[in-house]
């Protein structure tokens, strides 16, 4: 073989890499791109969902408090039942929160590297 024949050989490798090479970082680009723009659709119809959320809420709360003064109770004892039990929840929920952060810290994975005593027999 001539050296001109592997050089050529070699250049055409590297063109062809080249090549390719090129053409995954153009996917990766535009697979990027749509990647954001997804997420930032994705945040959006959060919040949107979110907003829409509190706002079913704050009606069933009016719902429940208007029911109760139709049925005899007065506006201060309705509203202030119906905040109070908001309040109860909201603190359940809190707690519930707190409590489930314990397992965050990978407990268990913890406690089995920790050095162990020597036992003695």
């Amino acid at each position: 073989m001539k050296p001109e024949g592997i050089a050529e050989e070699l250049s055409g490798a590297f063109a062809g890499a080249r090549g390719l090479l090129s053409n995954l970082l153009d996917l990766f680009g535009l697979e990027a791109r749509r990647a954001g723009l997804m997420l930032v659709l994705m945040l959006a119809c959060g919040v949107i969902g979110a907003v829409l959320t509190v706002a079913g809420w704050i009606g069933l709360l009016a719902a429940l408090v208007m029911w109760a003064v139709a049925r005899g109770i007065e506006w201060p004892a309705a509203l202030g039942t119906v905040a109070l039990a908001n309040a109860a929840a909201a603190g359940l929920f809190f707690w519930l929160c707190a409590r489930a952060s314990r397992d965050l810290a990978f407990p268990a994975t913890r406690r089995e590297l920790r050095p162990k005593r020597l036992e003695l027999v």
